[in-house]
């Protein structure tokens, strides 16, 4: 069943109120050092069960690493070599650790060397298997694997491929893409929960039968005969005199309150969360295509932030140098429009204008 939520909160003052927010520090490591392992049970669970998180993770993923990545040929070289689980692409390995980064906050990759000491392949690892052991100072000391409570292997820093995504201050990890989106999560569940009671209230409405007998066996029998009827939707045949009234209870529709608008918003709020256009994931009934070219230049300068973040991190930690290819641009096509449709010789007309009336 849904789960209303009443009552009220305190804020800085000790007054109540409707709304308050907890305050929130950095867990920065101590003098004497700390720990940290990603909540990667939690935060995947919601990425397997909620499909527009799901689907926004996935095209953040996909358009980070775009139509494929530019490289020279000692690059091409090294990477050549990283197959992940012995059939992934160097592409596929890349973006899958971005993913994993983009679900839980953190992503780690061991990477495999050769007796000469130089990489031979890239090997994801299960983020929550994984503590990030911090000296006193905040720097990373060491990795250490855990499972089942147990210390199975330990690597140097340069021996873990490692991304956190929007790591904050001096934070010791980063933070997971659904942590500030998880309560409109569970309103929207809430929202698919009573919709679904709704309907199926109409459609299938509790039934209150009365019946000329109080004996438990008969009553059992009854009600067991009635529930397999009603569930496979078949005619039933009982006794003359055995009913004495069949009374409905239905869920009703509401003109005022209706559920559908409301979970459309708060899927529309998700997603605006997410910073990820609806025309991005396929639809946006009601933006301009003007509009919408605005919107995707928007959302362009965030993928190029990921994709120089990307960059960056597989030249310093890999020592491998690659360029992302952004998809498609419409920068070149939103300058042609501009001039196209004098949007300069209005600007230049409007400013010659108040020159002249302001002699």
């Amino acid at each position: 069943m849904a789960t209303e939520r009443t009552g009220q909160t305190t804020d800085y003052a000790g007054q109540n109120t409707e709304f308050s927010v907890d305050d929130k520090d950095t867990d920065s490591p101590g003098l004497k050092g700390s720990e940290h392992t990603p909540d990667w049970l939690k935060w995947n669970g919601y990425y397997r069960k909620i499909p527009e998180l799901r689907a926004a993770v996935n095209k953040l993923a996909s358009w980070t690493f775009g139509r494929g990545m530019i490289v020279d040929e000692e690059a091409k070289k090294k990477l050549k070599i990283i197959v992940g689980h012995g059939k992934d692409t160097p592409r596929e390995v890349l973006k899958n650790q971005w993913r994993a980064a983009l679900i839980c906050g953190d992503s780690f990759a061991e990477i495999i060397r050769n007796g000469k000491k130089e990489m031979s392949n890239l090997k994801p690892l299960n983020p929550g298997t994984i503590k990030i052991v911090f000296n006193k100072n905040g720097i990373i000391k060491e990795y250490q694997q855990i499972i089942e409570s147990k210390k199975v292997a330990t690597w140097k820093i340069k021996d873990i491929y490692h991304l956190s995504h929007q790591r904050l201050a001096d934070s010791k990890h980063g933070l997971p893409f659904a942590e500030a989106l998880e309560d409109l999560i569970k309103s929207r569940n809430e929202a698919l929960e009573d919709l679904r009671i709704l309907y199926h209230r109409n459609i299938r409405p509790i039934n209150w039968i009365e019946v000329e007998t109080d004996d438990t066996t008969k009553l059992n029998s009854i009600e067991e005969t009635i529930n397999e009827a009603y569930k496979n939707t078949e005619n039933i045949v009982i006794p003359t005199g055995v009913i004495k009234e069949i009374k409905k209870q239905q869920t009703g529709t509401y003109s005022t309150l209706d559920s559908l608008p409301y979970l459309k918003f708060v899927v529309r709020q998700f997603v605006t969360a997410c910073g990820m256009p609806e025309i991005i994931l396929g639809w946006g009934d009601e933006t301009t295509e003007s509009a919408s070219k605005i919107i995707y230049l928007a959302f362009q300068q965030t993928i190029e932030d990921m994709q120089r973040y990307n960059e960056e991190q597989i030249e310093i930690q890999l020592e491998i140098k690659i360029k992302l290819e952004f998809p498609a641009s419409l920068e070149t096509e939103l300058m042609k429009d501009e001039k196209k449709d004098g949007v300069v010789n209005i600007q230049d007309n409007a400013t010659k204008a108040n020159m002249a009336g302001s002699k």
